[in-house]
């Protein structure tokens, strides 16, 4: 009887497949060490983990073909860490170019080094074109300037986390979590804000990792390359003949600091080419804009426009100089000439005895003044 549970045992374990990591310490002193590992046939993850500071380390991460002795080694990386502080979790991120890979189980192999000498190990193992249907499959991967968004079908009813990582080269300069999310039976999208600033025109990558609970504990884990641009939308606009406003939202964690551009057209008076007949235009810094932040610009014409109908050209030009957006509106006015150069203050055309050649400034008024006194008074004593 015993022997049969122990012919039992082993055939359990040669069928399960390995879905943990096994890491193990080499040598009693060290401080740093690999925390977690993943891997699949398109990339993998490192998670280090160190309770002090360390700069310069060296991983190592081979993909091993399971076989005779130690197994085929059909693909090798090996990069510095870099500098890390203590008591924090840093992951590195690489990607496999295996062409015309088998069938079976893998296993990834990892090393952390100091100075050639092994710190830490880990190994993980996983299975590449399993018949066995997995709980969830990603549909759709999309990552840009503003977040990423992936798309889930259940092929059975499921409890789930998803990890959304920022990486960038090596490095994962951002993550967040959605804990305990579930799926029944129809796909869903699920999305994360980049809660890092980007740089304009580099290249990144988003990257989601599905941890799936029952009935084992197992990883779904997909990446999708994407460069980085600053965006920005025009939400709402208000003009008349005495100025506009443009609002812009920002549409990007790329630092948004481009200008908006004011242009009025008289269309009602046309030039010899046939065109409306240019007024004038404005150009203003839009203040630096993130995802989700809007502001709203305001500009003012150096002459109310008179009355007629003019074309409001409003474009929005990006870091690059680039135009992001342009929209169109009319303004129409009812303002004679004559109104235009009395409600326009400070622009040299009023009028008024101040302005007269041999008059004193307040003159007039004092002079009123000191009439109206004389007036009462005379008022005053009749009576």
């Amino acid at each position: 009887m015993k022997a049969a549970l122990f012919v039992l045992a082993l055939f359990l374990i040669s069928v399960l497949p390995a879905s943990a990591a096994n890491t193990s310490q080499v040598g009693g002193t060290s401080q740093a060490r690999i925390a977690e590992l993943f891997s699949d046939i398109e990339s993998f993850d490192v998670t280090l983990y160190s309770v002090q500071p360390e700069e310069n380390l060296t991983l190592e991460v081979s993909l091993v073909r399971p076989g005779r002795g130690a197994g085929e080694v059909i693909a090798k990386q090996k990069f510095s860490t870099g500098s890390f502080p203590a008591n924090t979790r840093i992951t590195k991120v690489g990607f496999w170019d295996v062409r015309n890979a088998e069938r079976g189980a893998y296993t990834i192999k990892a090393r952390l080094l100091e100075n050639g000498q092994a710190l830490s190990e880990s190994e993980y193992g996983f299975v590449y074109g399993s018949n066995s249907a997995a709980r969830l499959q990603v549909d759709d991967l999309v990552p840009n300037s503003e977040g990423i968004t992936v798309v889930l079908s259940p092929n059975q009813a499921s409890l789930f986390d998803i990890e959304y990582m920022l990486v960038d080269g090596q490095d994962v300069i951002y993550r967040a979590t959605t804990e305990k999310a579930s799926l029944t039976s129809v796909p869903e999208a699920f999305s994360a804000s980049w809660g890092s600033l980007l740089e304009n025109n580099k290249e990144y990558a988003g990257r989601v990792k599905v941890q799936v609970y029952s009935p084992n504990r197992g990883f779904i884990a997909s990446t999708e390359r994407f460069t980085a641009r600053d965006d920005a939308d025009i939400t709402d606009i208000y003009q008349d003949e005495t100025g506009a406003s443009a609002t812009v939202l920002g549409r990007s964690q790329v630092p948004f600091e481009g200008s908006l551009v004011f242009s009025v057209y008289e269309l009602q008076a046309i030039s010899e080419d046939g065109s409306p007949v240019f007024v004038e235009s404005v150009r203003e810094r839009v203040p630096v804009l993130l995802n989700d932040d809007d502001e709203t610009v305001e500009v003012a014409w150096n002459e109310r426009l008179t009355e007629g109908v003019y074309r409001l050209e409003i474009e929005l030009f990006g870091n690059d100089g680039d135009v992001i957006e342009r929209r169109e509106t009319i303004i129409e006015s009812d303002l004679s000439p004559s109104n235009a150069s009395e409600v326009n203050p400070g622009t040299g055309n009023e009028t008024s005895d101040e302005d007269g050649g041999d008059g004193i400034p307040g003159f007039s008024v004092a002079f009123g003044v000191a009439g109206l006194i004389m007036v009462f008074a005379l008022f005053k004593k009749q009576h």
